[in-house]
């Protein structure tokens, strides 16, 4: 009972931030300070992917510098049978992956993280969702997705909800949310700038000032 209720409060969260600030790269010292800078201007829920270097350092750091109020996870999770435990160790809250990898929904839910398996089609959008995913990650979502697909897709897969990601700008993350999505993973792309905007915009959204 108590995973089940960690796991939607995990949803609620992700989706009150409307976007989620993605890090990734080769340099944990600058990955550390791009996560603090994100979170400053406002960002809520960081993902610190599994294929940068020296991921553990960075995300303990993060989790040691940023407290509770901001929401971390971890994303490109390819072998949940070996990532998930230690990023339960880490205190990650969620993990996404590019794909759907076999037993990915049931072993992170044993450890009261939150799965988001990767959807490149319909079918696969689909697929994880009788699967039992929670969150589905369409990607990538500027080559194979598109707001307007989204919006077209059938009623019961529009329930779904779903995080586009992969080559989104944030100007383009209310156009999103506009055609259905739960929120959107933001890259490289996301200046702090934009992490500063986009926040607010989603605040006001809500109906909430900043």
């Amino acid at each position: 009972m108590g995973e089940t209720v960690s796991l939607e409060w995990s949803l609620e969260r992700i989706g009150r931030a409307g976007f989620i600030g993605i890090l990734r790269g080769d340099d944990p010292d600058l990955l550390i300070e791009r996560g603090m800078n994100l979170a400053d201007a406002g960002a809520k829920v960081l993902e610190v992917t599994l294929d940068s270097l020296d991921a553990s350092r960075v995300f303990t750091t993060l989790r040691e510098g940023l407290g509770e109020e901001v929401m971390l996870g971890v994303g490109t999770v390819l072998h949940p049978q070996t990532a998930i435990p230690s990023v339960a160790d880490w205190g990650a809250e969620f993990a996404l992956s590019p794909v759907n990898p076999e037993g990915f929904i049931e072993l992170s839910e044993e450890y009261g993280i939150l799965a988001v398996p990767g959807a490149a089609t319909p079918s696969e959008l689909w697929t994880a969702h009788i699967s039992g995913a929670g969150l589905v990650k369409l990607y990538p979502a500027a080559t194979n997705w598109s707001p307007a697909m989204l919006a077209g897709l059938p009623a019961p897969m529009r329930q779904i909800r779903t995080i586009p990601t992969g080559g989104i700008a944030p100007e383009q993350v209310e156009e999103w949310l506009d055609a259905g999505a739960f929120a959107c993973g933001l890259g490289a792309g996301l200046t702090i700038e934009g992490a500063d905007l986009l926040s607010s915009n989603i605040l006001a959204r809500r109906g909430v000032l900043r």
